[in-house]
């Protein structure tokens, strides 16, 4: 059944045009992604099909009678209320179904046996009953605790004003309503930001299983092309469709352009030949007939050829190397972390206790772990703009630190993009131009205000900016939330070729898997070390079935009484205990797992090559050279070949590991 139609559906905002003659359908259990650059309409496109915003040309049809509902990354409340009010208005027609229903228990309270209106008002209650429990009346408070507990919504959230909310608690809290709504079309917009891996992983699987149709807009790759069986692809202006999981699409789509692009030059190549042939016969007489046929056949290669679809544009970061630091970066010593209490207001809590960190020059380490353990507080306390509790801690000989902070507050909102770039580069103009252009940033663009940048320009302006000192010490928070995938694809090139040191606090999987070498994980109140990406994936899937355990003993009322808490987070094995537990048939499990880890870094130097030669082709200079065009087109096909048989080999890996 189809839900959503687009036909020849145009939009613009003033000058600028975002798409034209889109067109395309969205059926029932549609499971679609979105992907597009920064920019190019998205979020736009998302309010277009929930009716909140409006095309300038097209039709739009909306199937009646089904629900679509929008989770925008900054969403905007106009009144205050209680958190648990807000969350219960997915559930109106529910609660108000419930009202009718003790309504109609209490008229059947105050009738006898003998009453005349018995039969009736019984007959009443008993359609209002059917009805309650067909639309899932009797279990809609057991949703909305397993949505709770799987975003990392605290019970005592429920009572607080939303208003009230910082960012992060808000987005997930109405990420959190959106699920509840059981929409026939659900539409997500950047849904992971402000997530932890444990509640990234909760929605994919709620993503996997549910069962109406969704539209999901996200910079995660691993999301993108787990949940996804359609991709919806806002490119040039133009939507492309194709029934197919991202990793696909993006194998066929490379596969195609390239295609186009060698036949494209080799069809030129002809014309050249063509053209030759004629110009040194066409003034003979023995060769006159001949060299017009071939003027002919030149003139009907013309007609036919049509240029290959350009590949957009991709930034390269290009992180300037800096100059090392000491051997040790960071080093802290039975440290404690406590938040409030500065100035005398509210009560002082100890985060953590007994930290002891070594970072050494060069290495890449991720900190993990639930939202509200910590992860932000140790990195401001590195930094300086907090104090330690208990303990010390020592910044390495010449190391210069840049922070990347979630909230962005390091930029001026007045200043343009071009004044906030200017002062990096010696108030060189051309120079700043050129930087911006690198970014993506137009020539009309450098005189935005950075207050009114979307969240993609913002995050591309943060990031040139730290980019483009001398820092030789990264601290990223949540560096690509906002960001598009080509750009994350990008952060992981450049952070996985910097020679500096790198803390990097993220939910992205796949940048975690292209860039760590190491993990620092808040778990239980306590910092455990994982030596390396492989050992810290192990220890979570060793403490998976005792966190289950502990829920489902949680959900039976446990041997202490209690219940409730985040479902999949109970009483964890620490990581060093996971190993001397692990049964025999592990290790070949972690062989197996390391093989796939051999296998997907294979692959990733490959796509980075395909990227690399995907932006190459997308010069001026280089598509004006057909000798280097070509030569580009036929490296491209060649990796290409080697990355199809790698993904075939992968496939066998992860089948043999399941």
């Amino acid at each position: 059944m189809t839900l959503v139609s687009f036909h020849d559906v145009e939009k613009s905002f003033g000058e600028r045009r975002l798409f034209t003659n889109v067109s395309f359908v969205l059926e029932a259990a549609d499971h679609a992604v979105l992907v597009g650059r920064n920019g190019s309409g998205k979020t736009t496109l998302l309010r277009i099909i929930a009716g909140t915003e409006h095309a300038d040309r097209g039709t739009v049809v909306r199937a009646r009678g089904r629900r679509v509902w929008l989770h925008e990354q900054t969403p905007e409340l106009l009144h205050d209320r209680p958190v648990r009010d807000y969350l219960m208005e997915a559930f109106a027609e529910i609660t108000s179904l419930e009202a009718e229903l003790r309504r109609a228990e209490e008229a059947l309270s105050c009738l006898r046996e003998d009453s005349p209106g018995l039969q009736n008002a019984l007959h009443t209650y008993q359609l209002l009953q059917r009805r309650f429990e067909s639309q899932g009346g009797y279990h809609y408070r057991v949703e909305l605790d397993d949505v709770l507990g799987g975003l990392g919504l605290p019970p005592a959230m429920l009572d607080r004003g939303i208003l009230s909310l910082s960012g992060g608690e808000l987005t997930r809290v109405t990420l959190a309503r959106a699920l509840l709504a059981e929409a026939d079309v659900l539409l997500l917009d950047e849904p992971t930001n402000h997530l932890d891996i444990d509640s990234v992983e909760w929605l994919e699987e709620f993503l996997l299983t549910y069962p109406r149709a969704f539209v999901l807009v996200t910079h995660d790759r691993r999301l993108l092309e787990r949940v996804g069986s359609r991709v919806l692809s806002l490119e040039q202006e133009h939507i492309e469709t194709m029934a197919s999981d991202f990793a696909t699409y993006i194998r066929e789509r490379g596969t195609a352009l390239a295609l186009m692009e060698r036949e494209f030059v080799q069809a030129q190549e002809k014309i050249d030949q063509l053209q030759r042939y004629y110009d040194r016969f066409h003034a003979k007489k023995n060769k006159a007939k001949q060299a017009k046929a071939k003027l002919t056949q030149m003139e009907r290669i013309k007609r036919d050829l049509k240029p290959p679809p350009r590949r957009a544009r991709t930034f390269h970061l290009g992180l300037p190397q800096p100059q090392p630091s000491s051997r040790t970066v960071l080093e802290m010593k039975t440290a404690a972390l406590a938040v409030g209490g500065e100035a005398g207001v509210g009560e002082r809590r100890v985060l953590l206790r007994d930290i002891d960190i070594v970072l050494e020059r060069g290495e890449k380490v991720a900190l993990l772990g639930p939202n509200g353990a910590g992860k932000t507080t140790l990195i401001e306390t590195i930094l300086g703009l907090r104090t330690l509790a208990d303990g010390a801690a020592h910044i390495g000989h010449n190391a210069r630190l840049a922070y990347f902070s979630q909230q962005g507050r390091e930029l001026d909102a007045d200043a343009t993009m071009l004044e906030t770039v200017l002062p990096l580069v010696g108030h060189d103009e051309e120079i700043a131009r050129s930087l911006l252009g690198r970014f993506l940033f137009s020539a009309d663009d450098v005189q935005k205000r950075v207050g009114n940048l979307s969240g993609g320009e913002r995050s591309r302006l943060r990031l040139l900016v730290l980019l483009t000192g001398d820092a030789n010490f990264l601290l990223l928070d949540e560096p690509t939330n906002h960001l598009d995938v080509d750009s994350v694809e990008a952060l992981a090139a450049a952070l996985a070729d910097y020679t500096g040191t790198v803390l990097l606090i993220t939910h992205d999987r796949h940048l975690i898997d292209s860039v760590v070498t190491r993990v620092l994980e808040i778990h239980d109140d306590k910092l455990l070390n994982h030596l390396s990406v492989d050992r810290y994936w192990e220890a979570r899937a060793a403490r998976r079935p005792a966190d289950e355990e502990s829920a489902s003993a949680a959900d039976v009322g446990g041997s202490d009484g209690t219940g409730g808490g985040r479902p999949g987070r109970g009483n964890a094995v620490p990581a060093a205990a996971s190993k001397t537990s692990r049964p025999p048939a592990a290790e070949e499990a972690r062989r197996r797992r390391a093989r796939l880890r051999g296998l997907e870094a294979d692959i990733l130097k490959l796509e980075r090559r395909l990227g690399q030669i995907d932006a190459e082709l997308t010069e001026p200079e280089t598509y004006a050279d057909r000798r280097r065009s070509g030569g580009l087109a036929d490296e491209r096909a060649a990796v290409d070949e080697q990355l199809q048989r790698l993904y075939v080999t992968w496939e066998t890996a992860v089948d043999d590991s399941a």
